[in-house]
Parts: C-alpha cells; sequence; structure tokens
C-alpha cells in the first residue's frame, strides 16, 4: 500500500521501505540528521497511514463510551484523550486518541496503521444500535509536524497560531489553498507541533507548502528514535493483546470509576492480584545498541525481554523498553554474545 505522498517521498530523495505493508520513507538525509532537526527546529512526517474513523450522534457516543477506556461523554469541543480498545482479557487491540469535534455529534478516532479495518471491525461488531460509524482512513491523508519552529512554519504555511490550541486540542479550519483541516496539538516526539488531517487531494500541495517554509522532510526511523527517547510505547512492538495498559504504565488512560466497558473486569482482577511484570526503559551502561527480542537478566534469572530498543542519535547512548519482572535498580542485557549493563531508568531519556 502506497500513501498519497508515495511520489513526493521519492521527489524528495527518500529511501522508502516496506513498513507493515506500507511503503513508507524510513529516511531522506539519515536518521540522526532528522531526528535533530526535529529537536531543534522543525520535522515534518507522512503518516497518512494512520486511520481515522469518524463516530456520530449520542448512539455512537454511547457505542465509543462502551468500548474504550475513558469517559467520552465528558469529553468537551476541541478536546482530545489518549485511550485504548480492550479484548475481554483486558489486552490491547489498539491505542488511540479520540477527539471530539462537536460534543454528543461527532467524534475522530485516530487508530493505528495497520489496524484501522481491525478497529473498524470490532466498532461495528458492538454497534447494536446501528450508530453512524465511518472509517475515512482511505480518503484522508495525515501530516505530522513537529519541533521547536514549529509555530513558525504553521504560521507562514497555512497562517495558523499555534499558542490557539492547548496541548490535546484539536480545532478545524477552512482554508482556499488545501481545504478543511482539521488540526490537533498533539505528537509522538514530544515536541511542541501538530497533525494536520486532510483530504488526499491537498496533502502534496501542503507538504510542499510546509517544507517551503521550513520544515525538513522526516522519515519512520527517526520517528521511532524520537518517540523512544520519550518512552512512548508502539503498538505490535511494546504493547499488543497480551499486554494491558496496566502493565504497559499507561493506567492514566483507564478511567477505572467508569460503570463498564469491554476489558474493565479483567483489569480491576488484575490490579487487585498485583502485576507480574512491568514496561520499564533502560539505558546501557556500557556501549551498545540493544535490539528488540533481546533478553534481560539480573545474574543468572531471565527477568524481562527488550520490545523496542536503539542507538539515541547524538549521543549514540543504547536506550530501549523492556518488559520486566521484579524490581530492580539495574539488568543485563544479552547483546549477542555478550552481557550489557543497564540502569532502569524512567523515560524520557532526553
Amino acid at each position: 500500500m502506497r500513501t498519497v505522498l508515495y511520489e513526493t517521498h521519492l521527489r524528495h530523495g527518500g529511501r522508502v521501505i516496506d513498513f507493515h505493508g506500507w511503503d513508507l520513507p524510513v529516511w531522506y538525509e539519515g536518521i540522526k540528521a532528522e531526528h535533530l532537526a526535529t529537536r531543534e527546529a522543525c520535522g515534518l512526517f507522512d503518516t497518512s497511514h494512520m486511520g481515522e474513523i469518524f463516530v456520530y450522534g449520542p448512539d455512537g457516543l454511547a457505542l465509543l463510551d462502551s468500548l474504550v477506556t475513558i469517559k467520552v461523554a465528558e469529553l468537551k469541543k476541541g478536546r482530545g484523550r489518549y485511550s485504548f480498545l480492550l479484548n475481554e482479557a483486558g489486552g490491547i487491540i489498539d491505542d488511540l486518541i479520540i477527539y471530539c469535534l462537536e460534543e454528543g455529534e461527532r467524534y475522530l478516532v485516530c487508530v493505528n496503521a495497520g489496524n484501522s479495518d481491525k478497529d473498524y471491525a470490532w466498532i461495528q461488531q458492538h454497534n447494536a444500535a446501528g450508530a453512524r460509524i465511518e472509517n475515512a482512513s482511505d480518503a484522508m491523508a495525515m501530516l505530522a509536524v513537529q519541533g521547536p519552529t514549529a509555530a513558525a512554519v504553521l504560521k507562514a504555511a497555512i497562517d495558523f497560531d499555534l499558542a490557539s490550541i492547548k496541548r490535546f486540542g484539536v480545532t478545524e479550519l477552512e482554508t482556499l489553498a488545501f481545504g478543511q483541516l482539521i488540526i490537533a496539538r498533539t505528537g509522538y516526539t514530544g515536541e511542541a507541533g501538530v497533525e494536520i488531517f486532510l483530504a488526499n487531494a491537498y496533502a502534496e500541495p501542503l507538504w510542499d507548502a510546509l517544507v517551503a517554509a521550513g520544515a525538513k522532510p522526516c522519515g519512520l526511523g527517526a520517528r521511532d528514535t524520537l518517540r523512544l527517547e520519550m518512552g512512548y510505547p508502539l503498538h505490535g512492538s511494546d504493547i499488543d493483546e497480551s499486554t494491558s495498559p496496566l502493565e504497559a504504565g499507561l493506567d492514566f488512560a483507564v478511567d477505572f470509576d467508569k460503570p463498564d466497558f469491554i476489558g474493565l473486569e479483567a483489569l480491576k482482577t488484575q490490579r487487585a492480584a498485583g502485576l507480574q511484570r512491568r514496561l520499564r526503559g533502560l539505558e546501557l551502561i556500557e556501549r551498545g545498541v540493544p535490539r528488540e527480542g533481546q533478553d534481560c537478566y539480573v545474574g543468572d534469572k531471565l527477568v524481562g525481554r527488550i520490545t523496542s530498543g536503539t542507538a539515541l542519535p547524538g549521543s549514540n547512548r543504547g536506550i530501549a523498553m523492556a518488559y520486566i519482572a521484579g524490581d530492580y535498580a539495574e539488568v543485563e542485557v544479552a547483546v549477542r554474545d555478550k552481557r550489557l549493563k543497564a540502569a532502569i531508568k524512567q523515560p524520557p531519556f532526553k
């Protein structure tokens, strides 16, 4: 599969790879340059492979409330929240952000790449009231503009004032050049910036305008190192249907005082019994690069396994996320034929 910006990536010199069935750029100039550009100036990412599901009306609101871990009805217009779709065992079908575009009437659910069809089917499976649900993923593009100079870039490209919305805010903007935009102030890099949802037809002109205003095209490689630096989990690597929000340390996105949602009882049981493992941040004390699948030890005892790891651009520090059973200040990571010491550290790793 290809996003509407595929030819644009080639035109800008992007190195395109297969990412879960999508042809997407892993880098343009290089991961280090793009990582640092996002931290120091402004990075531009094609996130059009992400899914957009619109939910409408009171029946749609009630449906969402029965499925996700937050109180959707308490969301005010112009606000969004991170949340989960869970299975009956409390495992994470997907992590997502729900944006309220109009209270009680219109919600945008942004879901992970590759999960939009599965999530849409799950929602419809439970849609006994026949609420109006629209999977707009194929019709919409999504651009992420992130970094300290993002405000200046957005002002120059679309005359948008970043200060007009707060973190996890969302607004709609009608433009002559790029049509109707939905602009959300979230982000997967930890930097100031927005995600812009828009019709496919306007994606390339907007991309070019943002580049002309000073944004640097960035690929999936920098997106991954940036989110790892912040300690943000990736669905399919750090969280999935075999892990719960509690194990992942994401219980801030679970409203336990809700009357019900799928997976609630399983989470309550898990919380009462105590967690057997937790997702932890690791920083290598010794030189090396931690990678997904490497085992973690305390002495001869296997205590965990790495789910994501990298060498941090700019410093080459080895950082990782791993599920660890037990409370430790330090573990050893099996890297090839060596055991490298790593400190348990609360992200971000900046």
